[in-house]
């Protein structure tokens, strides 16, 4: 028999296999059936809490798969803490403190978020001011979502110090993740640390999310792992200030470049994640989130609080994230807005972090073309703070050495509206007999201008020299750092970064207006602008029209009355420099005019020449009196004699529709000649 022949069954064999496989299958069924029956399965229930419910509860009738509105849902582990982290969990909500020699910071175990930082070295009404602003709701500083839930962990965390200084702070929970809204969960360890360091207004956070088993895990099927959150306002609290004395707008950088952001409130807004960072900037303090992780995108958004007002938030969306372990750095700058500060980090042996060429000084206001000249303005400011140490009488000698630097302008502005008023009747007079032909007339006025030797521009042109520099003081005054809290008069103006007040109203608000203060400056300044004009304005002749007269009494009166109302709210220091420059110009134009007046006593001496800095002592053939060139008495009959001289021949002049005498020589024939 072959060993093929040996291994062949009979059909009796074969049935009888086919028949024990049917039986065992029966059997095993049966088996299980039975098993079932008499010992059923203990009902699962849930043992862990959803995140973000006041105790950490779920609520009810809510299930396992609607704990969240991203398939992504985190939950503390419970007891699992004690076995991952080798400690107990928490049992109550506790809070740490981290200073250094310009700030301090306030966390709590509660999510290991941020709940106070205080700048050591500036203050506000309140103290040391906070950049952490609670509204309605708390605050959220630096709060971690996972997944899209709007609802941050808020479990109590395990918290250690990494370092002996105790600046270096780390917040650790075991959490489980819901996968794809099913029951199933997946441990995994979340750990949030925070490094601080002295003389540093920025700080790191580290974000570690890892699975203790080592088993693969995966976050952000829905797009986003997590989200850290900062709002919903950063200080100092400025609900109640003025609208010109603080305000918060979004800055981004991209591509080296920087845009503002516009936003719409109460819609939340897409920032691509091609932003180097983002910031929310205040006019003295400003919040910068410098990611070194990589970001699904950038969420801001402006929205109103009961508490607080306005708010501003900005959140940073994780992209999805896969594996066994995961740790993301970030580094915040919260401080002043200045260049010495945010400079430091485009070096990095300027910063204990090593950070370089972030250009986080962008997040600054820029002057344009004119920041030069706004940068000269500063080094003039702060010498004479150095000097005297208080920047309200800084402002006034700034103001004093600009006045006193186009003092000659001025004088050449002022000089050029005497010698229009001298040419007044000329151009009345051609007016009138060519009102109906303006083209005609045009050619008439040029003729008449270039006859006198006059230049319409000579006026208008220091004007338009001095404009940038309004332009660059405004800048300096409205922006410069320094003058947020100082002081200029106790008692009265404490911060010319602020509207000063001498009555405030309470809750009572002036209507349409909406003030609710009574401020002195404003008042002061309106009584200085309309001597300014009193003082500045070019003599009218009778010749004039109503039309003409009109215009100069709105520029006279409107103007000043107007830039009143737009000008109550704005910082005091900007009004000290307007007030101080309108006094300084009237101070210069009766300095003007009584060189003016006195030159007119010595004789006629034409104000081309004291355009020109000739005042006719040094000319040939000068017809200025003996006593007036050896500065001896001008009284007695000569001088009567040669001011009514003078008299007859302007009047006679203007009877006769003439011209000014050309010369001094023509003049002394015309007199004789009368």
């Amino acid at each position: 028999m072959s060993m093929y022949e040996n291994q062949s069954m009979t059909k009796e064999e074969r049935r009888r296999m086919v028949l024990a496989v049917v039986l065992s299958t029966v059997i095993i069924s049966v088996g299980f059936m039975v098993q079932n029956a008499l010992f059923p399965p203990a009902e699962q229930t849930p043992s862990t809490q959803t995140v973000g419910q006041n105790q950490n509860q779920q609520p009810a009738g809510q299930s396992a798969a609607q704990g969240s509105e991203s398939q992504v849902s985190a939950l503390p582990a419970g007891s699992r803490a004690a076995e991952v982290l080798g400690m107990p969990a928490p049992k109550a909500k506790e809070l740490y403190t981290i200073e250094t020699d310009v700030l301090t910071a306030t966390l709590t175990n509660e999510g290991g978020e941020i709940v106070s930082l205080k700048l050591k070295k500036h203050k506000d009404s309140y103290g040391d001011v906070d950049l952490i602003v609670p509204g309605e709701q708390g605050s959220q500083g630096l709060s971690l979502s996972i997944g899209t839930d709007t609802q941050p962990v808020r479990a109590l965390m395990n918290a250690r110090w990494l370092d002996e200084q105790k600046k270096t702070i780390e917040f650790s929970g075991v959490f489980e993740a819901r996968i794809n809204g099913s029951t199933e969960t997946v441990p995994f360890v979340l750990k949030k640390a925070y490094s601080f360091r002295d003389t540093e207004y920025m700080f790191g956070l580290a974000v570690t999310i890892e699975q203790p088993d080592g088993k693969p895990l995966m976050l952000g099927s829905n797009g986003v792992a997590y989200r850290l959150d900062i709002g919903p306002q950063i200080g100092p609290r400025f609900d109640q200030l003025p609208k010109n004395a603080d305000y918060r707008k979004y800055i981004a950088e991209i591509n080296n470049k920087k845009k503002v952001e516009q936003v719409r409130p109460n819609t939340p807004t897409t920032i691509e994640n091609t932003a180097s960072w983002l910031a929310i900037a205040g006019k003295y303090f400003v919040f910068i989130a410098v990611p070194e992780a990589p970001l699904a995108s950038y969420q801001v958004l402006q929205g109103q609080d009961a508490v607080i007002k306005q708010t501003n938030q900005l959140a940073l969306l994780r992209a999805p994230l896969q594996g066994s372990a995961q740790t993301d750095t970030y580094y915040f700058y919260f401080g002043p807005k200045t260049s010495s500060e945010l400079g430091r980090y485009e070096y990095a042996d300027k910063n204990s972090f090593s950070k370089a060429n972030l250009r986080l000084e962008d997040a600054m206001e820029r002057s344009g073309a004119l920041g030069w000249l706004e940068n000269i303005l500063k080094f003039f400011l702060n010498l004479f703070y150095r000097l005297i140490p208080n920047y309200g009488i800084a402002i006034i000698l700034v103001t004093v050495l600009i006045k006193a630097i186009f003092f000659p302008l001025t004088r050449q502005s002022s000089l050029a509206t005497a010698r229009m008023a001298e040419i007044q009747p000329k151009i009345a007079e051609l007016q009138a007999k060519y009102k109906s032909n303006p083209q005609k007339l045009n050619q008439e006025m040029a003729e008449l201008y270039k006859r006198e030797g006059y230049n319409p521009m000579s006026g208008c042109l220091p004007l338009l020299i001095q404009f940038p520099l309004f332009i660059a003081m405004y800048n300096l005054f409205n922006n410069h750092f320094d003058l947020r809290g100082a002081m200029f008069i106790p008692g009265w103006i404490q911060d010319l970064s602020l509207p000063e007040s001498i009555i405030n109203f309470g809750d009572f608000r002036i209507p349409l207006l909406g003030w609710n203060d009574l401020r002195a400056l404003p008042i002061i300044y309106l009584v200085s602008q309309l001597f300014y004009g009193k003082f500045t304005q070019a003599p009218q002749s009778a010749q004039a029209n109503s039309q003409q007269a009109s215009q100069m009494k709105f520029m006279m009166y409107g103007m000043p009355i107007m830039f009143f109302f737009i000008l109550y709210d704005v910082p005091a220091g900007l009004l000290i420099y307007w007030i101080t420059n309108n006094v300084l110009t009237i101070a210069q134009q009766v300095v003007i005019n009584r060189m003016m007046k006195q030159h007119k006593i010595a004789g006629p001496v034409p104000i081309d020449d004291l355009m020109n800095g000739r005042n006719g002592k040094a000319q040939t053939g000068s017809k200025i009196a003996p006593a007036a060139r050896k500065g001896t008495s001008t009284s007695g009959p000569g001088f009567s004699e040669r001011i009514t001289k003078w008299l007859e021949e302007k009047a006679g002049a203007q009877d006769k529709g003439g011209s000014r005498p050309e010369s001094r020589k023509d003049s002394g024939k015309s007199g004789k000649k009368n």
